[in-house]
C-alpha cells in the first residue's frame, strides 16, 4: 500500500513496508470505533512524511467522510487552530501529543462540533480539564504496526496528580505481550519488552531483510504458520 521512513531510536532512516491488509485493520477498526459517516468533516493535521497522516486520509475518505485541510499557519497555533476547527465544523480530529496537550490548555471556544480529539505520537502526561467539549482518545502504536496498536478513551481530570494516562488496550485483531529476554510472559507489575501480534504488522523494512528479521520474529504462542511478533 505504501512505504514510508522511519528512524525510530536509531537515527538512520529505514523504509517500512505496509501491505493492503494492514492499513484496511486500521481503517476497519477507525470506522467503527469512531462511527464515521458522510456527515463527519475530520481535520488533516499531520505533515505527509508522519505516518499518522495515512491514519487520517484513508478512514474518512473510505467513510465519505470531508477532510479539511488547515492553513500551516494554524495549524501551527493552537488558538487559531481550535478557532478554525469551530468554523469549519470539525467533528473529529487526531492531533500529535505536543499539539494535543497545547490544545488543551486553551480556552475552546463554542460552540464546537468536535465529539473526538485524538492524539498520539508521544507520552500523554495528564488527562483532559472537565471543560473538555468532546471525548479525548489516546493511541499507542509503531510505524512498523500501522500506525495504532492500542488506544484508550482518557478520562477528565481537574487537577494533574502526576499520573499519566495508560496507552490502552488492543486495537482490532491485535495482541499485546509484555516479554523477558527469552521471550517469555512477565508477571504483572514486572518489567519486560512489548511484543505486538498483529494484522496490521508491516511486511518489513525496504531492502534490509537482517533487520526485518531481527525486529519481526515468529510468534511463539501461535499456531498460524508465518505469524510473527513485532518488538518494540
Amino acid at each position: 500500500a505504501y512505504v514510508i521512513y522511519t528512524s525510530g531510536s536509531t537515527g538512520k532512516p529505514k523504509g517500512v513496508a505496509v501491505h493492503h491488509r494492514a492499513l484496511m485493520n486500521l481503517v476497519s477498526w477507525h470506522q467503527r470505533t469512531y462511527s464515521l459517516t458522510p456527515d463527519d468533516s475530520t481535520a488533516l493535521t499531520a505533515g505527509v512524511a508522519f505516518d499518522a497522516s495515512t491514519w487520517e486520509v484513508w478512514p474518512s475518505l473510505a467513510s465519505g467522510a470531508s477532510l479539511v485541510v488547515p492553513p500551516d499557519a494554524v495549524r501551527a497555533e493552537p488558538s487559531q487552530l481550535l478557532q478554525w476547527m469551530a468554523r469549519e465544523a470539525i467533528t473529529t480530529c487526531f492531533m500529535p501529543t505536543p499539539l494535543a496537550e497545547a490544545v488543551l490548555r486553551e480556552e475552546w471556544p463554542r460552540p464546537m462540533a468536535l465529539r473526538a480529539l485524538l492524539t498520539g505520537g508521544d507520552a500523554l502526561h495528564h488527562g483532559p480539564p472537565p471543560s473538555l467539549p468532546a471525548t479525548l482518545f489516546n493511541h499507542y502504536g509503531p510505524t512498523e504496526s500501522t500506525v495504532v496498536a492500542t488506544f484508550t478513551p482518557v478520562a477528565a481530570s481537574a487537577r494533574d496528580d502526576g499520573t499519566r494516562p495508560p496507552i490502552g488496550r488492543p486495537i482490532a485483531n491485535t495482541r499485546t505481550y509484555v516479554l523477558d529476554a527469552h521471550l517469555q510472559p512477565v508477571p504483572i507489575g514486572v518489567p519486560g519488552e512489548l511484543f505486538l501480534a498483529s494484522e496490521g504488522l508491516a511486511w518489513g523494512y525496504l531492502g534490509q531483510p537482517a533487520l526485518s528479521a531481527e525486529r519481526f520474529i515468529p510468534h511463539p504462542f501461535s499456531s498460524t504458520p508465518g505469524a510473527r511478533l513485532y518488538r518494540t
